[in-house]
């Protein structure tokens, strides 16, 4: 009788043990997914912003974002798709629609859309289970509205395998400069 009580005990301690220790990490995909989280606006002395902050919000299954500084060979080489981890396209309100912009000369387009490509570090843990959750903050002082004063981004990311995240939007954001 002593026995099986003393085996009784120990089955349950070894169960306990169990239970805790194979408690699961949570499983993500191994394509990258985003959300947006919030947009903070900087204002100097007399309201007017000069500077704007967006966070995002990420999840990635085996862990593969950011890029370290001298990844550069092909395909995360300069004037490739991938030399950038992140991509922030600009939009303003239009003729009653948000619109990507081009920069403006005295109302004369000139160049390219108006978009911040963002190379951030590499994010992968030295652990053994690769996947992450986080958050990047992207910063910029480069807003300068040209047509509105409403504005929003769209943003995405890559990983490097090349996979492409979601796209998140920001809100309408009143740029006031």
């Amino acid at each position: 009788m002593f026995k099986i009580k003393i085996s009784l005990i120990i089955s349950v301690l070894l169960a306990i043990i169990l239970f805790i220790n194979c408690t699961k990490d949570p499983e993500f995909s191994i394509i990258p997914e985003i959300q947006f989280v919030e947009y903070i606006q900087y204002k100097n002395d007399f309201g007017k912003d000069t500077a704007l902050k967006i966070i995002i919000s990420y999840t990635d299954g085996d862990g593969d974002l950011g890029l370290e500084q001298n990844d550069t060979f092909p395909p995360f080489n300069s004037g490739s798709l991938y030399h950038s981890c992140m991509y922030i396209y600009y939009y303003e309100f239009v003729d009653s629609q948000f619109v990507e912009v081009r920069p403006e000369i005295g109302g004369i387009p000139v160049g390219d859309t108006i978009r911040f490509p963002y190379r951030f570090r590499n994010l992968t843990p030295d652990t053994p289970n690769k996947t992450i959750k986080g958050e990047i903050e992207w910063h910029t002082n480069l807003i300068q509205p040209q047509k509105n004063n409403y504005i929003k981004f769209k943003i995405f990311i890559f990983d490097r395998k090349l996979h492409k995240s979601n796209e998140v939007e920001t809100p309408v954001i009143f740029y006031n400069y």
